[in-house]
């Protein structure tokens, strides 16, 4: 079977690993380098980068005298090239827009000067207010079936990968069989839903916990797997809770473009579409077993083009029910493929924190390549 593996994390402390220094008012740099998504990879995980340039924009924001900052409103990324994991992300930023509610930064993120993405932020002074209450609507589109079918995501398959993201899963992500009411659905009208959440520092006392379960194959054979996990409520909560946006921001980029095998209810060993065999060693759900960043890799070649958040929270922690601790919750991330051509994907996901409210939208577009003969059984009438 493949394996893959990100390798112990030098830094299991997320606000160490993604901190930044400040050089002047427009200059930043992360303190250490970026991580790889799993050993091998051609690049940085995306959702670091994100995440570091968020937080630039944010620290661009702090009060010299009161030290507060800003909170991200909206988030709009363009990838330029592949990170390198070997040395620092330097920062340049363009203060566009500054005023006692709102503020707006470009931003170039750069190594040995070339440029490997720009992304532009606009952010607004916590606990602002709309002009009259009483027009303050709030719609969202419905809580996710699964977050109500699942209270306790304790109790799903989890995965802990890249570093510090966790998920978590039912057999619902694993056959699509299990949601029937789907055969009737075009594919972009699919829904998925995975818990997640970020993993950081473990609370002093707590420990891995062994857990046995039975995982089915892509033949639907199940299969013991035993693995240590840390359950959320056992970790410690960020320090600074601006992270909680930060860490948002890394966790958007996971399990995103890497699951349209399960949108389109095709195998997840493609073998058995290409010439009705199994191999198993090309079965993505032993993968997924330990990362669902990878689970396409025998489907098609995936890579992020563009990456865009909304925030919909008033405040760092909010009496609204916006509020979320990123390390000790299970959010909701429901997400749809609403468009495949060309050899790309346009994603769109919904974040919903454990009070059932939305509190982020994130949309992507990445280059998805099939490689031959993978989506061959696809119900075409329903692409």
């Amino acid at each position: 079977m493949l394996t893959l593996t990100a390798g112990p994390n030098p830094l299991p402390d997320f606000e160490e690993a993604l901190r930044v220094i400040k050089v002047d008012d427009t200059h930043y740099v992360g303190a250490h380098s970026l991580r790889l998504p799993v050993k091998g990879g051609r690049g940085v995980y995306g959702g670091h980068m994100i995440a570091q340039s968020l937080l630039v924009g944010i620290e661009s924001t702090r009060d010299d005298k009161t030290n507060k900052v800003f909170i991200p409103d909206s988030y709009h990324l363009y990838f330029i090239g592949a990170g390198n994991a070997k040395i620092p992300m330097n920062y340049t930023v363009e203060k566009l827009y500054d005023d006692e509610n709102v503020s707006k930064r470009f931003i170039i993120a750069e190594q040995k000067g070339r440029h490997r993405l720009t992304c532009l932020v606009t952010l607004r002074r916590p606990g602002t207010k709309p002009f009259h209450d009483s027009d303050n609507l709030d719609i969202s589109i419905p809580v996710p079936k699964i977050q109500l079918k699942h209270p306790d995501p304790d109790k799903l398959h989890q995965v802990q990968h890249t570093d510090f993201i966790r998920n978590a899963f039912g057999k619902e992500l694993m056959d699509y069989r299990e949601c029937p009411e789907e055969n009737e659905l075009y594919a972009a009208e699919r829904w998925l839903t995975v818990f997640t959440g970020i993993r950081n520092q473990p609370k002093p006392g707590a420990s891995l916990e062994t857990v046995v379960e039975e995982l089915p194959d892509a033949q639907g054979q199940m299969h013991t797997v035993e693995k240590s996990i840390l359950r959320p409520k056992d970790s410690q909560s960020f320090k600074d809770p601006i992270y909680n946006f930060v860490g948002l921001a890394d966790l958007s980029d996971s399990a995103f473009l890497t699951t349209m095998a399960r949108i389109l209810h095709i195998p997840w060993a493609p073998s058995i579409e290409i010439d009705d065999t199994y191999d198993p060693a090309r079965d993505a759900t032993y993968i997924m077993r330990s990362t669902l960043n990878a689970a396409h890799i025998f489907h098609y070649n995936a890579m992020s083009l563009d990456h865009h958040i909304y925030f919909h929270n008033e405040d760092y922690t909010s009496d609204d029910g916006s509020g979320f601790d990123i390390c000790k919750d299970w959010l909701a991330f429901t997400y749809q493929m609403k468009r495949l051509s060309n050899n790309r994907t346009l994603v769109r996901g919904f974040l919903f924190n454990e009070k059932h409210k939305c509190i982020a939208t994130v949309v992507q577009e990445g280059l998805t390549i099939m490689q031959n003969g993978v989506g061959r059984t696809a119900d075409k009438s329903r692409l």
